[in-house]
């Protein structure tokens, strides 16, 4: 399905991340002399996925707000993301690597999409990202049933601010069960319609947000975990500023305080690890720099012809990432040669363009489908807000 021009340049932006990120996992094991010299210099991986954040923060209170309608919101993103989701789940498990010790708590980890912030062993070990892209849609839920949407700057420099005062956090104190059912109650409540529960659905569903990013989670992004979600409230003050719902001066604001608590915190972390060198100290500059300007680069060209090729990566690049990392395990054992990079990142375009055209666009036409059918009673208000591309 090719990109509209509307929305090229953030397929376009899509495309460099998961370029970034494919990069990050395959130099593991081709191309590692290139790796030895970059990885000095730039963490590709983390660049990649704030760079996804940083687009999903720009778009998704968008969408929300241009149907004013949580009920179409949700049904939307699970039609966008669920399907391939399971299919890549399912892949893992058949194919013998995933083999988790409680299998119905895993299961029912996985099915809540934030295992990573439960303390539960990943199918995949990219199923992290969409762990906090949904503590950032339950926390876009929550502002938008309060009618505090336009909170959005305000809440990255709150995040960033906790961030850096609570930096590191302890993570694994959430249980799986728990948490499912208050997940489950606040998408009742909140898909319900009523305006009292749809209040007290986006009000737990905050809580919970909240409640994972904080305690929940793995040891990994101990340090930067809340300072994620405020890289994606970060883009959506980029976006109200670009649609004229505020001024520029917000961002002036946002985006040095959130950029200052990203290097405070990955500072900290090389204090705590006994790394804090000037190369290492560059590095994370350089990982700032790279996906912070690759944003603006996108925003600012916007309005010139974007490369068709890229454009269309980005629009498979959910695609992309889902599954390169189990072809990379599938493939593994054959990737003894620099030069057969060329073989498996052919091998991810074809089976992302299968997986895109056979998994992901159904899921998304049932979700218009559902969307239309349950829609009315969802609707709790309208904002007038256009992308503009």
């Amino acid at each position: 399905m090719p990109p509209t021009p509307r929305m090229a340049w953030l397929d376009a932006l899509r495309a460099v991340a998961v370029l970034l990120v494919l990069y990050a996992h395959a130099s593991r094991y081709v191309l590692t002399d290139v790796r030895a010299v970059t990885a000095e210099w730039l963490h590709a991986g983390p660049a990649g996925v704030m760079l996804f954040f940083l687009v999903s923060g720009y778009i998704i209170p968008a969408s929300l707000e241009r149907h004013g309608n949580l009920r179409r919101f949700w049904i939307g993103r699970a039609g966008r993301l669920l399907p391939l989701y399971a299919v890549v789940t399912v892949a893992v498990v058949l194919l013998g690597f995933y083999r988790p010790a409680d299998p119905a708590t895993a299961a029912v980890a996985h099915a809540t999409m934030v295992p990573f912030l439960l303390g539960e062993p990943l199918a995949t070990p990219v199923f992290w990202t969409l762990a906090f892209e949904m503590v950032f849609y339950l926390l876009v839920t929550a502002l938008f049933a309060v009618r505090l949407q336009r909170a959005d700057a305000v809440m990255a420099v709150l995040l960033t601010i906790c961030a850096v005062l609570t930096a590191p956090l302890a993570p694994n104190a959430v249980r799986t069960p728990y948490a499912a059912l208050v997940l489950v109650a606040g998408l009742a409540l909140v898909l319900s319609g009523r305006r009292w529960a749809v209040t007290a659905g986006g009000l737990t569903l905050g809580g919970l947000a909240l409640t994972l990013v904080i305690a929940g989670g793995q040891p990994a992004h101990a340090w930067d975990g809340l300072l994620v979600v405020a890289v994606m409230f970060a883009g959506t003050t980029i976006y109200r500023a670009d649609t004229g719902q505020t001024g520029w001066w917000t961002v002036a604001v946002v985006a040095p305080v959130v950029a200052a608590g990203l290097l405070a915190n990955w500072f900290a972390e090389l204090v705590s690890l006994d790394a804090l060198t000037p190369r290492y100290m560059a590095r994370s500059v350089i990982t700032l720099l790279v996906f912070a300007g690759a944003f603006a680069v996108g925003m600012l060209t916007r309005r010139w012809r974007t490369p068709s090729w890229l454009a269309t990566l980005g629009v498979i690049s959910y695609s992309v990432y889902l599954t390169h990392y189990l072809l990379l395990l599938v493939m593994r054992p054959l990737l003894v040669h620099d030069a057969l990079v060329i073989a498996y990142g052919g091998t991810v375009l074809i089976v992302s363009w299968v997986t895109h055209r056979y998994v992901e666009l159904p899921g998304q036409r049932w979700a218009r489908r559902m969307s239309d059918v349950w829609d009315e009673p969802g609707r709790v208000q309208q904002t007038h807000a256009p992308v503009r591309g």
